[in-house]
């Protein structure tokens, strides 16, 4: 047991050393190391952008962003300026990054899980081999480092989409409300307005109420005057003793 976890330290000491040749690289190599295929999401970690350890001091990151800032700057690239800016500005953002205590322990916490799922995967390996009596597998520290980057990438990625769909959901939710609450103004606005013209003309419908009354009062008096009128009776014509005769 001693012996296997001696075996393991200076595996991952062979990944320290490695990381560390890899911090060396020529400006040409460090933009080609952030624009390599599956660098969108290998940027989302700053310690592989900065190329430092998650257990880096402060001095140390700092230290490291000025070479690379100075390595990548585009005026310092001016044959490759587009990928140069693209670079120095991932550099900048992981740098700010691991300014924030609360990203740099987010990170630390996803790059330990990765590290460890990588480690499982390993030692299932090697369990397999020795059930089936097959060579151990012989374990390359740098494709070592290549898999928790991967792995952890995989990790930011998953966590970039999730907190895209929330962002967008939100941003749905939130403009819904706000249409609801301005229609919502609207109609109190409305409601308020409706109720100020009925003030308004307050006096107004007053003024016609009486005057309907009074055309009302009128017509009932003049009603009165003519259902009291009566027309002479028609009056007989007495006819003559020869009128009588000739009818």
């Amino acid at each position: 047991m001693a012996s296997t976890s001696s075996e393991w330290d200076t595996f991952l000491s062979q990944v320290k050393a490695i990381e560390k040749k890899d911090s060396n690289m020529t400006s040409d190599q460090q933009i080609e190391r952030l624009h390599k295929p599956g660098s969108k999401y290998l940027n989302l970690n700053p310690f592989y952008v900065l190329q430092v350890d998650r257990e880096a001091t402060e001095d140390e990151i700092k230290k490291q962003y000025r070479r690379l800032s100075i390595l990548l700057h585009p005026d310092k690239n001016p044959d490759n300026r587009d990928k140069a800016t693209s670079a120095f500005e991932a550099v900048n953002k992981a740098n700010t990054m691991l300014k924030n205590k609360e990203t740099v322990d987010k990170f630390k916490m996803i790059l330990t899980d990765a590290r460890n799922r990588v480690l499982k995967m390993m030692e299932e390996k090697r369990r397999i081999a020795k059930v089936k009596h097959q060579p151990m597998p012989v374990e390359d520290p740098q494709k070592f480092s290549h898999l928790v980057n991967v792995m952890a990438s995989k990790q930011l990625a998953d966590y970039e989409i999730r907190q895209g769909d929330k962002e967008k959901k939100d941003a749905t939710d939130k403009k819904r409300d706000a249409d609801l609450a301005e229609e919502c103004t609207k109609r109190l606005k409305k409601l308020e307005d409706d109720k100020k013209k009925w003030e308004e003309s307050r006096e107004e419908r007053v003024a016609t109420w009486k005057d309907f009354q009074f055309q009302g009062e009128k017509k009932k008096k003049k009603k009165h005057i003519l259902g009291t009128y009566r027309p002479p009776k028609p009056r007989l014509e007495a006819r003559t003793e020869e009128e009588k005769k000739k009818t």
